[in-house]
């Protein structure tokens, strides 16, 4: 703000400049959830006033009045800020009064909790900025406790089914306020910060042991809240060992050994998978279908131990071990004299 006076125009242009700087600073650096620390606040400006330096003292001006949030709401703290600016360059204190429209004193201090207060109730917030030299100025705000709308109390993930892949995971949402017929709640499934379904269920059969489950909801429509709230992860377990329920028969027979491995996982979307852990050179594993097969060739006779697995797509397997014979080769018979 600029004062015609030359005498001190250009230092009140630069005092008046840095008042409103320090101001718009302190509107940036408020803590919405911290609580006022007293009611009045310090504007910076010049160390000597302009009563006592001889000038014509000039009122304070307040310029503007902002409240965060700006839609305040029940059962939640509003923080107001104003910004004042000084001709002189003098210091202000700000003093902030909240009250009903009706003069009922609320409070003081740059903060204001509305608990207890009811959405359509008119409030005040009374501001006055004081210089060094006394001269105030003061300013109404009048504004209006707002309804909360439709909003997202809690998102959770239902775990009846249990935690191990292949289990089926649950939406579950619930609403307060919910009086608005157009708002509807989306949905978002994420495993590993990936988003991977939109559906109320989530099929875990895809997905592997400590995979971080995370469900997102928020609401879309007129009128309402549309911040998205998250669920508490939720980290996939480790499902029970497979195990071989089968036991081989028979040895070696035309020559050839053949066992099929029956093995059973506990969790149902399992897939397993058969190998060899040691055994006869020659001797294979059908990685699918859990056949085992060997040949022994001539110069392969004695006492084997096997050792095949099963395994699923987690890691975790369980092993079988057994001994089979093999017979050496019939020397021929004698021909008949």
């Amino acid at each position: 703000m600029f004062i015609n006076d030359t005498r001190f125009g250009l230092r009140s242009a630069m005092t008046s400049l840095v008042a409103v700087c320090t101001s718009l600073f302190l509107l940036g650096c408020g803590d919405e959830g911290s609580d006022s620390k007293g009611p009045l606040t310090m504007v910076s400006g010049t160390s000597e006033s302009s009563a006592s330096a001889g000038l014509t003292n000039h009122a304070p001006t307040i310029d503007a009045i902002q409240l965060r949030p700006a839609r305040p709401v029940p059962g939640r703290k509003v923080h107001a800020t104003a910004v004042v600016s000084d001709p002189n360059g003098d210091r202000s204190i700000i003093e902030y009064v909240w009250q009903t429209d009706r003069g009922e004193h609320l409070g003081k201090g740059n903060t204001l909790d509305t608990t207890g207060l009811r959405s359509g109730d008119r409030l005040e917030l009374v501001i006055t900025a004081t210089d060094t030299a006394g001269a105030q100025a003061m300013a109404t705000h009048a504004f209006r406790i707002e309804h909360p709308g439709t909003a997202i109390s809690l998102v959770a993930i239902d775990q009846r089914d249990g935690t191990k892949p292949g289990a089926t995971l649950a939406a579950v949402v619930e609403l307060v306020d919910d009086e608005s017929r157009n708002a509807r709640t989306v949905l978002e499934w994420k495993v590993n910060g990936e988003s991977v379904g939109t559906d109320e269920e989530l099929d875990t059969s895809p997905f592997a042991p400590g995979d971080v489950v995370i469900l997102r909801a928020r609401l879309q429509g007129t009128g309402v809240m549309r911040t998205p709230v998250a669920s508490t992860p939720l980290i996939l377990s480790r499902g029970g060992a497979p195990e071989i329920l089968s036991t081989p028969l028979a040895g070696i027979e035309g020559g050839q050994f053949r066992y099929q491995i029956n093995a059973h996982s506990p969790v149902s979307s399992a897939e397993l998978r058969y190998g060899l852990i040691s055994g006869p050179e020659g001797m294979v594993v059908d990685e699918k279908t859990g056949l085992v097969q060997w040949q022994p060739a001539t110069d392969q006779f004695g006492r084997f131990t096997i050792e095949v697995s099963a395994t699923d797509q987690w890691g975790s397997g369980v092993a079988q071990s057994f001994v089979i014979e093999s017979a050496p080769p019939t020397a021929p018979a004698a021909p008949a004299q």
